[in-house]
């Protein structure tokens, strides 16, 4: 007999960034959807904000899949990117000025950046406030050049919200309050301040720019989430007005945490499921021998820098999606890729569920055996 009630079929839920990868959420979502598990909190970043908004608002497997399949950024021409991306173009001229090697990323983005001035940093002469300093080093050249400007993706994403009828997160209120929750958000998103370099839990944290969390456009927190450092602009916040108006510019979560499973609280009634984009860019060598290459290592080189909360995993049960050679810059995924993405996170969550029923029936017939002990 199945003991298994609905009860322990709730769960909160985590997802990690990706790029173009998180079309496996939706197979994700459908496992537990075809076995009836249902999603109390949820937290994501980059492409797992983007999924975990839509989850968040209502939408089914079904619809998850038919809307990451719309997303379109179009084909990327090699040739365009050192003009869209300076930073490829820059730290081409500095490796052959230096003569670096292919290890040499890091190094490029711990330097003051030449030739760029941003009245932010006008007073400071010198490179000692600059090595090192890679969050502000990558946000100046952010502003230099990227593949999007963001608006296409918060425009998109709010188009498909409103049909649930979801704009602020005033509208997903109704979560499970806990430590990490105060005000019991359904969901919730990573993003980095990287004029202040700091991590910031959306919305709670807009709180600091004068902005109400219930107010907050959840399109434009999933944007903040997501803007990738170097493909997309920064999200830039301006506070005050005249001498006394301040910028910050905020970018993708993933630049500190790109899996960050601290922000469902430990103290939640509900266990947290969650589910990482494992792939084999993290463990290839970039070769540097084309700009898109180049690009890709930038991207890689500035994510996971400064995880900034404990690794405490406790009532926590996490998964990996294999992902294989899939780079999450694919912007122009092939009907086979996204196939064999989706069928990943399906089978990933499958085989999560059919553990976590059988230590569950596995817990119940030590129940029956011995009720003493659960005592």
């Amino acid at each position: 007999m199945n003991k298994i009630n609905n009860a322990n079929k709730m769960y909160n839920l985590v997802l990690s960034g990706g790029g173009v990868k998180g079309i496996a959420f939706a197979g994700v979502c459908e496992a537990f959807e075809r076995n009836v598990y249902t999603f109390r909190n949820i937290a994501g970043v980059s492409a797992g904000a983007i999924a975990g908004s839509l989850i968040g608002s209502g939408f089914i497997a079904s619809d998850l899949r038919g809307i990451l399949d719309g997303l379109d950024f179009g084909k990327i021409k090699m040739e365009d990117i050192p003009k869209l991306v300076s930073a490829v173009a820059y730290f081409e001229e500095w490796r052959s000025r230096n003569r670096k090697d292919n290890n040499s990323v890091i190094d490029f983005l711990s330097q003051r950046p030449r030739g760029i001035i941003h009245k932010e940093h006008e007073d400071e002469n010198s490179d000692v406030n600059f090595r090192g300093d890679i969050i502000k080093n990558v946000s100046l050249y952010s502003k230099e050049g990227c593949l999007f400007d963001g608006d296409y993706l918060e425009e998109w994403l709010y188009g498909h919200l409103i049909k649930k009828g979801i704009r602020t997160f005033e509208d997903l209120r109704g979560g499970i309050v806990d430590s990490c929750n105060p005000n019991g958000y359904r969901a919730r998103f990573l993003a980095v301040d990287a004029t202040r370099r700091k991590a910031l839990v959306l919305p709670d944290d807009i709180e600091f720019y004068q902005i109400n969390p219930d107010k907050l456009e959840v399109a434009k927190a999933v944007r903040m989430s997501a803007s990738v450092p170097f493909a997309f602009k920064a999200v830039e916040i301006q506070v005050g007005s005249g001498k006394e108006k301040k910028t910050y510019n905020i970018v993708d979560g993933g630049v500190f945490d790109n899996y960050p499973v601290w922000m469902i609280g430990d103290d939640n009634k509900f266990k947290t499921i969650g589910f990482s984009l494992d792939g084999d860019e993290k463990k290839k060598f970039f070769s540097l021998d084309t700009p898109l290459n180049v690009l890709k290592s930038l991207i890689s080189a500035v994510h996971d820098i400064g995880i900034p909360k404990t690794k405490n995993y406790e009532n926590k049960i996490l998964a990996k999606i294999a992902t294989g050679n899939v780079s999450s810059l694919d912007f122009s995924l092939t009907e086979e890729e996204k196939e064999y993405l989706f069928n990943q996170g399906k089978n990933a969550a499958a085989g999560l569920i059919s553990k976590m029923e059988y230590n569950m029936r596995l817990r119940y017939a030590r129940f029956r055996r011995y009720p003493f002990i659960f005592r």
